[in-house]
């Protein structure tokens, strides 16, 4: 029908609920610093979006090969908050 008619640039808001997440080493410079790749899911598991997330070195030292560490730096980085689940309930597998 059209070919891109151009506009008055107009802006609009989209509102996405994010709820969970992925972490991945994306460089790593043994004994100083690395960045991690964060992918953000929706309720679809449908990726919403991708951040490049670098840490500092004192923040590499903290780390000791802990993965629980990173993650947790992570939620807290970009505002996230780990759900825990109750004890005795029934529990989910991440992979």
């Amino acid at each position: 029908m059209s070919q891109g008619t151009p506009i008055v640039p107009f802006t609009t808001t989209v509102t996405q609920v994010i709820t969970s997440f992925t972490v991945s080493c994306r460089t790593l410079t043994l004994f100083n610093s690395a960045t991690f790749t964060v992918d953000s899911y929706d309720a679809n598991n449908s990726l919403v979006s991708r951040q490049v997330v670098p840490i500092t070195t004192e923040q590499y030292q903290e780390w000791n090969n802990n993965d629980s560490y990173i993650i947790d730096l992570m939620a807290t980085t970009l505002g996230y908050v780990i759900v825990t689940p109750n004890p005795g309930s029934a529990t989910q597998s991440l992979t």
